[in-house]
C-alpha cells in the first residue's frame, strides 16, 4: 500500500442494506456501475480497503434488490490484494460453474493489456449463477490462477474452496463470508512474499 491503511475488518459491512444506484437495467449494467466505482480508486487513499469492502457489498446487495423472488441467482465476489512489492500477473480467472462469465473489476493499478496487478492493487472477482430450477441448483463456482497463487471459490460453505500460494508467495483469507440460504458468497485474499 502507497499508504498506511484504516483500521478495518472485512465483512462488517456485510448485511448492512446499501440502496440501489440509480437505475439498473440488467446484469451488465450492474458490473458496469461497479467498475466505475472501482477503477479510479489507488491504494494512495487510507480509505483504499474499507472503500474497497463497501462496493464488493454493494454489488452483492444490489444483485439481491435487483434479482430476488423467481429470477434469483446466486452470486460470488472474490477481492485479491497485491501486498507484495512485486507485480502479480493475473494468469486466468473463469466460472467452472455459474451462468455468467466471470468478470474483472480493478482498481487502477492494474494493466488490463497484460494483465498486471501492481502492488497495493486490487481486482475484484464477480460471477453469477442460473436461475435455480428442479435439474440445476444454480451454484457458483470460481477459479482464479495467478503466478503467486491459484484458488478455487465456491457460492456456498458446503463445498471445497482452497488458495494454494506458489514458492515464493503466501496467500491468505482476510474474508470468507456467506449467506446462511445460500444466494452469496464475499472472499478477500491478500497475497505477499515470504
Amino acid at each position: 500500500m502507497k499508504v498506511r491503511q484504516l483500521n478495518h475488518v472485512f465483512g462488517s459491512c456485510n448485511n448492512t442494506q446499501s440502496r440501489l444506484r440509480g437505475t439498473i437495467k440488467d446484469e451488465i449494467d450492474l458490473v458496469e456501475q461497479c467498475f466505475a466505482r472501482v477503477n479510479p480508486l489507488g491504494s494512495e487513499s487510507s480509505a483504499f480497503l474499507k472503500t474497497l469492502d463497501e462496493i464488493a457489498w454493494d454489488l452483492v446487495s444490489s444483485w439481491g434488490q435487483v434479482f430476488s423472488g423467481l429470477s434469483s441467482r446466486r452470486c460470488l465476489v472474490a477481492g485479491v490484494i497485491n501486498g507484495t512489492l512485486h507485480v502479480l500477473q493475473i494468469k486466468s480467472y473463469k466460472l467452472v460453474e455459474g451462468g455468467s462469465q466471470c468478470y474483472s473489476i480493478p482498481t487502477k493499478e492494474f494493466d488490463s493489456e497484460q494483465g498486471l496487478l501492481y502492488p497495493g492493487g486490487c481486482v475484484l472477482f464477480w460471477g453469477w449463477g442460473v436461475v435455480p430450477n428442479l435439474s440445476q441448483p444454480g451454484s457458483v463456482f470460481m477459479r482464479i490462477e495467478t503466478n503467486g497463487f491459484s484458488c478455487d471459490l465456491a457460492d456456498q460453505k458446503i463445498r471445497e474452496r482452497y488458495a494454494e500460494a506458489t514458492p515464493g508467495y503466501r496467500v491468505g483469507f482476510l474474508e470468507k463470508s456467506y449467506d446462511e440460504s445460500g444466494w452469496w458468497a464475499k472472499y478477500w485474499l491478500l497475497v505477499r512474499e515470504t
